[in-house]
């Protein structure tokens, strides 16, 4: 979530539509961020809606942290040293 700079102006509500309706049927529910949750007020730009959302999701839910380089880039990394020293001259 949140990785488009600019959210729709009624992204909030609608997530917290979702969410509620999750919540109310005790329906599972993943997501994945970049941002942390202190900052998804600002980026709702709505922090009672933020603050709603995360209530619902964390009340019996688990927050898993990853920290650390991203594998992607750590592959990418390793797929280039791999790659024969080709130089032309």
């Amino acid at each position: 979530m949140f990785l488009r700079k600019k959210m729709p102006k009624d992204a909030g509500d609608y997530l917290l539509d979702v969410i509620i309706n999750r919540y109310a049927r005790r329906k599972s529910t993943v997501i994945t961020s970049n941002r942390p949750i202190e900052d998804w007020g600002l980026l709702l730009k709505d922090n009672a809606a933020a603050s709603a959302i995360l209530d619902r999701l964390l009340h019996h839910g688990h927050l898993l942290k990853f920290e650390g380089k991203s594998y992607r880039l750590k592959e990418a990394a390793q797929r280039l040293s791999r790659r024969p020293n080709t130089k032309e001259g």
